[in-house]
């Protein structure tokens, strides 16, 4: 198996796939988390209490729901390069069983989302320290501890969007059918579904679609603890409209705890990656 994981991490570390992914997800983290400090009505609670509130976490939660996409398409593509370049068939021939060379490149994709997670929490948190302090004095990024949370909610959020396009990636086995349909679902069909829902009789059900449960790992994180930031010992009195509000632009549902978003989107991620590894051993090859 270790020869398995080698052969996969050297036919892709010198190929510019990864690298190509990964580049984007700095600037947009960046800008993503700049632009997010401006929103939500954060600037004017800051000018209300003029003090430093951690704008900082809400920003790298935008940023975060915003560059998970990259992880999914490097997931897709790891998987469906092969088939592509049509060498898929040598590699199962040559390293017998199909499940040890998935598992190989399972490893290969897990390894590479948590760079790519690690890389959008400094950028985002970058960011958002760049759009607070220069946008607002008062601008914060929150304490050590609260950052280390939320870069690390964000680095999970970001591997499991890895698996889910690994495992997708598997299933339809093209690269162009799982890039267009990974990036048409994440901001198109699952964002107006959860506006659909959230005005409809079936709104607790918002919360359990993909992106809206991915969103929720670090939405679900982010705003309470903005919320408690902001008001201290009076938070208990917030109403819920602030945090819904707050969640419908950073992320998250008001009630839903994050570890609830965190194994809801995980469950997505193994059913797609056992379907796929059950799928991949049977498939026919030529």
């Amino acid at each position: 198996m270790k020869g398995l994981i080698r052969a996969e991490f050297r036919k892709m570390l010198p190929t510019p796939l990864w690298w190509a992914l990964l580049i984007p997800v700095a600037p947009w983290s960046l800008l993503v988390a700049w632009y997010g400090t401006a929103m939500g009505q954060v600037e004017m609670l800051q000018e209300i209490t003029g003090r430093a509130l951690p704008t900082g976490l809400l920003a790298m939660s935008l940023a975060t729901n915003y560059s998970t996409i990259f992880a999914a398409l490097l997931g897709a593509l790891i998987m469906t390069r092969e088939s592509w370049n049509k060498t898929i068939t040598t590699t199962f021939l040559t390293a017998n069983p199909r499940s040890s060379v998935l598992g190989a490149k399972l490893v290969l994709c897990l390894a590479l989302s948590v760079v790519y997670g690690i890389v959008n929490a400094v950028f985002g948190l970058f960011g958002g320290y760049l759009g607070g302090s220069l946008g607002n004095a008062t601008g914060g990024v929150g304490g050590l501890d609260q950052w280390l949370i939320i870069g690390g909610a964000g680095v999970l959020a970001t591997v499991l969007w890895a698996l889910v396009g690994f495992g997708f990636g598997a299933l339809v086995n093209n690269s162009v059918a799982a890039v267009l349909v990974l990036v048409f679902y994440k901001f198109m069909v699952d964002v107006i579904a959860s506006v659909w829902l959230a005005g409809s009789q079936f709104a607790w059900l918002s919360g359990y679609l993909p992106g809206a449960a991915s969103n929720g790992i670090v939405g679900n994180l982010a705003v309470p603890m903005f919320i408690s930031e902001f008001a201290g010992p009076r938070e208990s009195i917030v109403p819920a409209q602030a945090f819904e509000q707050l969640h419908a632009v950073f992320g998250g549902d008001y009630g839903f705890a994050w570890w609830g978003s965190l194994l809801v989107f995980a469950g997505y991620a193994a059913l797609l990656c056992g379907g796929a590894m059950l799928l991949v051993r049977n498939r026919e090859i030529n």
